[in-house]
């Protein structure tokens, strides 16, 4: 029995060494390193959605957006896409079409009113002074009166009335008298139209309204009446002036192309930029990592350190 005994008396001052909080045993209670205890004993937290550092930072562009930003405005697509070169060059294609436009229509402008102005100066449609080769209507009076419409000279269908009348007829009357093979087109000069200004330098029928024109150019051949070329100095420049401004309105109207295919490709492309950018970016983000702080047990010690996961 003596052997319990001692057991007893030693479990008794263990018991009492452990619930003195002061003492220095290691039996001895101590609440810090219960909490510690109890900590290590919990799960691990997870951390929070957000709270790693990802290396994520880009997210995926809208083709369509893009489209519709270089439709408007070519180049902006393109800044849009992260691509500031292509930016830069179809912004600079847009101002350069965009000042050819404006240029050659102004000097085409500039050479219509030239032209304009150089008609009003030389071309007569009518002057009663001027002989019958003075002014377009007098060749006509003249020629209807001389040949008809049978082209024959001194044949008895020439027309008998007076120059004043034939200025009222109607076209179709008149068209009964001239000869068919040298007028074909009726024109009016009170209405000066864009029609007119190109009648009086490009038909033949409407030569001798020119101030230099005279007899010599005009051939007369009873049995096959024509008008020859008579292209005279003062009809050659006002053909000149006309073809200068043609050239350069029809210049400015290929500008005025080269701004739509402009928008059209800048657009596509544009799109097509979006659609490489967000493959580029899907390529690079099949690497992803988080950065976070951890605590970790080194040598029965708790340590925080800095932890970096990377999934591939």
């Amino acid at each position: 029995m003596r052997w319990i005994n001692v057991v007893l008396a030693a479990l008794i001052a263990t018991l009492a060494a452990y619930a003195n909080p002061d003492a220095e045993s290691k039996f001895s209670y101590n609440p810090t390193r219960f909490q510690v205890a109890q900590a290590m004993s919990q799960p691990e937290e997870q951390p929070a959605p957000d709270a790693g550092i990802g290396m994520e930072t880009e997210s995926k562009l809208i083709p369509g957006k893009a489209l519709l930003l270089s439709a408007i405005l070519p180049g902006a697509g393109q800044y849009y896409a992260r691509n500031p070169l292509m930016a830069a060059a179809f912004l600079a294609i847009e101002v350069g079409a965009w000042a050819g436009v404006a240029i050659y229509h102004a000097e085409g402008q500039d050479k219509e009113d030239e032209y304009m102005n150089f008609a009003e100066q030389y071309w007569t449609y009518y002057d009663p002074t001027g002989g019958d080769f003075g002014s377009y209507l007098s060749y006509e009076y003249w020629a209807a009166t001389l040949f008809g419409n049978d082209g024959e000279s001194g044949g008895t269908d020439g027309y008998t009335g007076g120059i004043d009348e034939w200025q009222n007829e109607p076209w179709n009357e008149k068209l009964k008298y001239l000869p068919s093979d040298g007028f074909t087109h009726e024109l009016d000069p009170d209405e000066k139209d864009q029609q007119y200004y190109e009648m009086i330098g490009k038909y033949n029928q409407f030569a001798p309204g020119w101030p230099d024109y005279d007899e010599s150019y005009h051939e007369i051949n009873p049995e096959d009446w024509k008008t020859n070329p008579a292209i005279t100095p003062l009809r050659n420049k006002y053909l000149d002036l006309r073809k200068k401004s043609n050239d350069a309105l029809n210049m400015s109207k290929d500008f005025t192309m080269v701004v739509l295919a402009n928008h059209l490709i800048s657009a596509l492309h544009a799109g097509f930029s979006v659609s490489m950018y967000n493959r580029k970016l899907a390529k690079e983000q099949k690497i992803e990592g988080a950065f976070r702080l951890e605590p970790k047990k080194i040598n029965n010690e708790h340590v925080t350190m800095g932890v970096l996961r990377i999934t591939f």
